[in-house]
């Protein structure tokens, strides 16, 4: 079944299932109209914090969906309720800033709050494009369940190329997506133009400071609640003694990704929460390719190794150079991989200025650079028009050497200049005095 849910919830974080069509509406919203230009019509998935429906935008004619927000009983705590309500409004704006600059991550249109006319509670909720496919989680049970045996790693590049380009803009801006699995990468339905897919759920982002996307003091992930895919979770996510959650955390997740999608097989193995967390807090098993066997060569599993380390400050910094390091010890050119996805306001970044930036309050140790990992590049937030996915030139080339200057270095007189300075000035009177005297000549005449 495809369907366009958007972020499935709490119920379909690392499996992506989402509740058959027909379930039942717990807020009462189908059939109503919120802001006087989102038609509610059904319930397409459920979960432990929210639902989605399918609507559609009166305006403009198109589907829609509508991410509910609910809260389960257990939580107890008023305070807690009011941090839930904010991560909600939180995760509408991080939508909507990061979607201005990047196509592959799920676009926000609104945001507001409305009345359930059943339980007569107030429900924040959010309006979000709607995506006709189904999500990474789905296609690879699917592949499973007819007993493929993996991709080739050329192919898991092309699928996962807007992923990857998604979640770098999101790093370049300041906010670690925190749980990166296939539930959360939703490929789309889009015959004759390739595969596509989008990230979804920032949900539980962590922003990495106050003036990230201009969101304000206010947009900090609370801190108390832990929530994360274990089968997907970095090291420092499971025991702190590993170091900070940060953007190296989701390149962990995004490796841990590309080795299931290789294998068809999930990349960690565990029936509970402490096996998994035992099993990735394990410096000696690292999930490589080569651990499962698949032999990709020594400069792709070098790759994987770095961004699989269980220390988050050895391995990338973020993902774009990861993907890029990838990208080149695959020799598979993509359209983020190869080249950059920005032309405009470009400033270069090093691994190690990135390393600060995501960790301003430590000192981590400088980290050598891959001789197969381009330079990083500054992502220009404000203001920037969506990419469109097509491929994008080449970098411009590099500029000739032994260039002189272009400023203008003030002018120096020779030493033991002061003599002909002088007589400059008296062959310029003379000249002055003669021109006088012609004009008063002419006037005789």
């Amino acid at each position: 079944m495809e369907i366009g849910a958007l972020g499935a919830m709490g119920a379909t974080r690392g499996t992506g299932v989402i509740a058959a069509i027909g379930t039942l509406d717990p807020f009462g919203l189908k059939g109503q109209i919120l802001d006087g230009q989102y038609r509610v019509d059904e319930v397409v998935g459920e979960g432990g914090f929210g639902v989605v429906y399918r609507g559609h935008h009166l305006g403009l004619r198109e589907p829609i969906a509508v991410k509910c927000l609910r809260l389960p009983p257990q939580l107890g705590s008023p305070a807690v309720e009011a941090s839930f309500v904010q991560r909600f409004r939180d995760e509408s704006r991080l939508y909507y800033r990061l979607s201005q600059g990047s196509l592959h991550i799920v676009r926000s249109i609104a945001a507001g709050t409305t009345v359930s006319p059943t339980m007569g509670t107030t429900v924040p909720y959010m309006v979000l494009e709607w995506l006709e496919g189904r999500s990474l989680a789905e296609d690879l049970a699917i592949r499973r369940a007819r007993g493929d045996a993996g991709r080739p790693l050329a192919e898991v590049i092309a699928l996962l190329d807007g992923a990857a380009e998604g979640l770098a803009f999101a790093h370049e801006g300041g906010v670690v997506h925190r749980d990166v699995n296939p539930g959360n990468l939703f490929l789309l339905s889009s015959p004759g133009l390739g595969p596509r897919v989008k990230v979804l759920d920032f949900g539980v982002a962590k922003i990495m400071s106050d003036h990230a996307l201009s969101l304000g003091p206010r947009a900090q992930t609370l801190g108390s609640i832990r929530m994360f895919s274990p089968a997907y979770a970095a090291p420092e996510q499971f025991d702190e003694a590993f170091g900070d959650v940060c953007a190296a955390s989701d390149v962990y997740s995004f490796a841990l990704v590309l080795v299931e999608a290789l294998r068809d097989r999930p990349a960690m193995d565990g029936e509970t929460i402490v096996e998994l967390a035992m099993a990735a807090r394990d410096r000696a098993r690292r999930p490589t390719p080569r651990h499962f066997g698949l032999d990709l060569g020594d400069e792709v599993e070098a790759v994987f190794a770095r961004a699989l380390q269980g220390d988050p400050r050895q391995r990338f910094a973020t993902i774009g150079p990861f993907w890029r390091a990838l990208c080149v010890a695959a020799r598979t050119p993509t359209a983020f991989g190869s080249v950059s996805t920005r032309t405009a306001k470009m400033q270069p970044m090093s691994e190690a200025d990135a390393q600060r930036r995501l960790h301003p309050d430590s000192s981590p140790p400088a980290i050598p650079a891959s001789p197969a990992t381009p330079a990083m590049t500054t992502l220009a937030m404000a203001g920037a028009p969506p990419r469109l996915p097509t491929p994008l030139p080449g970098p411009p080339p590099a500029p000739p050497e032994n260039v002189p200057p272009t400023y203008e270095e003030p002018l120096e007189l020779p030493r033991n200049s002061g003599p002909l300075v002088v007589v400059g000035l008296v062959v310029a009177g003379l000249v002055v005095v003669g021109v006088v005297l012609l004009l008063r000549a002419l006037r005789v005449l």
